[in-house]
């Protein structure tokens, strides 16, 4: 493990020593590979070239089609799928990694102040999305419902820490957000009557999180932020944790190759259990590996950054 001694590290000067241990670590998982695992591996870098790995617009980030630079609900706000129906088989409930977060918006706008939380390894929620099987979505079910912020009161506080926008852009009395997330996804979550509310839907979040939060289940197998981690070490230890398959997303930087560690989804059923995630492939694939199968958008073969700070030059404000 290592450290990174500055926040403010420019990618532009010469290749900083945390990129060059990244790039140490991924020679260490390609030799580490027998030959029919580098065949599996070989595969599933073939699929890759199928879904998109990253949001980033300018030249010196792979840039994606499926970018929408008001959203960062990864791929999955970005290729949703027109179901008529509006019918759904089961909940992504997504937690993001804010400092992955926050370098999405700044790669957009090099000036972009990020609202992140003052707490060490702290995740926080994104949404939770309704998702049909091999599909996107559904989105926007109910085109004349309203999003009413004081129907929040009784957890606005726990909203403001658990839930908040990284974004940081939008003012804070416009819970842009929230009410993304609840026209978008909630008013098609609000078929079952556990979620038919905005207070229900919101709340059910607020428990999942405090249910299956992600830094403690990294953190019991050992790995924390400014660490470097294989794919199949992430997913074994996420397994551990669960006990049921999640989806690991990353955020791929083109210029310096490198994946970072962006969101962790996990899955429940129509009656708020949890599930396997498996299935839920479209902006990801299905890796088989000796010991499991991950679902990921993160280049098997390739060590996946956690990071402690913003990459790149950013402005910051604390909550």
């Amino acid at each position: 493990m290592f450290k990174v001694k500055s926040a403010f590290a420019s990618f532009n000067q010469s290749e900083p020593e945390w990129i060059a241990a990244i790039k140490r670590k991924t020679d260490e998982i390609l030799k580490s590979f027998d030959a029919k695992t580098s065949e599996k591996v070989n595969n599933a870098e073939r699929q890759y070239k199928n879904i998109p790995h990253n949001l980033f617009l300018s030249d010196e980030f792979t840039s994606s089609e499926y970018h929408d630079d008001v959203d960062m609900e990864l791929n999955f706000d970005q290729t949703v799928d027109d179901n008529k129906n509006n019918d759904w088989d089961l909940l992504i409930f997504t937690q993001q990694w804010p400092a992955t977060t926050c370098y999405h918006w700044r790669e957009q706008d090099k000036n972009h102040e990020c609202k992140l939380p003052n707490i060490k390894e702290f995740w926080t929620i994104h949404g939770i999305w309704p998702t049909k099987l091999g599909h996107m979505g559904p989105s926007f079910c109910n085109k004349t419902a309203n999003f009413d912020i004081n129907a929040l009161q009784d957890i606005m506080e726990r909203m403001n820490l658990f839930w908040p926008d990284i974004d940081g852009e939008e003012p804070v009395q416009d819970h842009w957000l929230w009410k993304h997330e609840w026209l978008k996804h909630g008013t098609c979550a609000a078929t079952l009557d556990q979620l038919n509310n905005e207070i229900k839907y919101f709340d059910q979040g607020l428990k999942w999180r405090e249910n299956y939060l992600i830094s403690n289940i990294l953190r019991d197998s050992n790995i924390h932020p400014d660490s470097n981690n294989t794919v199949v070490a992430l997913h074994t230890a996420l397994i551990k944790g669960l006990g049921k398959n999640p989806s690991i997303h990353c955020l791929y930087d083109g210029k310096n190759d490198i994946s970072y560690l962006a969101d962790i989804r996990i899955c429940f059923n129509k009656s708020l259990e949890l599930v396997d995630c498996d299935g839920v492939l479209r902006d990801a694939t299905s890796i088989d590996y000796p010991g499991g199968t991950v679902i990921t958008n993160c280049h098997i073969s390739q060590a996946v950054h956690y990071p402690s700070l913003v990459p790149g030059r950013h402005i910051i404000s604390y909550y």
